[in-house]
């Protein structure tokens, strides 16, 4: 008969847990961990979150290349037939289903389009005609009308029709921030030489005279250069593409009022100027010494905390705000008129921002920026 041979297991086998020190020292250095870990983490999606807006406005940029070839280098109008500038654009984006839709207008105003959004813009990211890029719409009177100096701001508008933000209407000529009529000429060729997107006044008869301009690659690179000239610059208060109606007053010699598209405030961007020794120029952010030369900068004529400066307002006065403005830290996506894209950074001086909006500056009193100045 076979032995069975038994073993006694010992009487303390029983498994031993952590103890309390051990857990806390585990939990010490996951904390430790995880504090290391989640900033890169950050990081590395804000990098990825600024990456695609680089990208969105490269491809817009590219867009407007495509659409100016097509049309002698003009580059667009704030509006364009009647809605504002990204609807000229919807096919060079791949979006031709939209404007080939039996009807078109309702699929402009219930529809979200990424490419014209920031992920990192909560106002317009996702929703129904959201928009986070303004076309460089140069230099004009936006004063504040907030106690504090900063936004929300205002178009001057002395005049009904005077709120067009366009070649007529700046007020180069020593006469204040309204239009003359007639409106000198070089008043006018000093005005459009402040941005490249304006208002079509086609329309409209005097002191707009039915005027047919728009700018073109071809006047912007025989002047300041294209890639001297900023095109679209990153605003979280932009909005409405495609969609806001406005009403800019009675056409002249007209018994009906006239409504535009949209508002400078939706989709522009701007520089807060009036010419030295204007009235309202305690409001301004820039002035200009004509002694000097037409769009003279120096220092002394800068506000100490211009309203118009990168990320005054961080998407917090949104359709009353016109200026650069995004939810990156420190930094507002831009494009050049050569389709260059970068970031700018809010602290850049102000008098080479203002002088980087300007096509023709340097062909009225400025000095040319150098690519090592900003």
């Amino acid at each position: 008969m076979q032995k069975v041979i038994r073993r006694n297991r010992p009487a303390n086998n029983r498994r031993a847990g952590f103890t309390l020190i051990e857990l806390l020292v585990v939990i010490s250095i996951i904390a430790v961990l995880m504090s290391l870990i989640l900033p890169a983490v950050q990081s590395a999606r804000e990098a990825g979150r600024r990456t695609q807006c680089l990208n969105n406005i490269r491809n817009i940029a590219q867009a407007i290349h495509n659409q100016a070839s097509s049309r002698a280098g003009g580059l667009p109008y704030l509006d364009e037939g009647g809605y504002n500038w990204p609807v000229s654009l919807l096919g060079y984006l791949d979006r031709g289903d939209i404007t080939g839709s039996v009807n078109p207008a309702a699929s402009y105003n219930n529809v979200a389009i990424n490419v014209f959004t920031c992920p990192n813009d909560v106002n317009n990211n996702g929703n129904v005609n959201g928009l986070s890029y303004g076309l460089n719409a140069g230099y004009g009177y936006f004063p504040s009308v907030a106690a504090n100096g900063f936004p929300p701001v205002v178009e001057f508008n002395a005049n009904a029709v005077n709120s067009f933000h366009g070649g007529y209407d700046l007020g180069w000529g020593g006469t204040g921030n309204t239009f003359t009529s007639p409106v000198a000429a070089a008043e006018v060729n000093i005005a459009r030489d402040t941005g490249v997107a304006w208002r079509n006044v086609s329309g409209y008869p005097a002191p707009y005279n039915f005027d047919q301009f728009r700018m073109t690659l071809d006047r912007i690179s025989l002047r300041d250069g294209l890639g001297q000239t900023l095109m679209i610059l990153e605003n979280h208060n932009s909005r409405n593409w495609g969609a806001a109606t406005a009403n800019y007053g009675t056409v002249p010699g007209a018994a009906t009022t006239s409504n535009s598209a949209t508002t400078v405030l939706d989709c522009g961007v701007v520089i807060n100027a009036v010419p030295y020794g204007s009235p309202g120029v305690a409001n301004s952010d820039l002035a200009f010494n004509t002694a000097i030369g037409p769009l003279s900068i120096n220092t002394g004529t800068v506000s100490a905390v211009p309203v118009s400066r990168i990320n005054s307002s961080k998407g917090l006065h949104q359709g009353v705000s016109p200026f650069a403005s995004s939810t990156h830290p420190g930094i507002v996506s831009a494009a050049f008129c050569d389709s260059r894209v970068r970031t700018l950074n809010e602290n850049m001086s102000f008098v080479v921002y203002a002088a980087l909006f300007t096509p023709g500056g340097s062909k009225n009193g400025q000095a040319v920026v150098g690519d090592n100045a900003y």
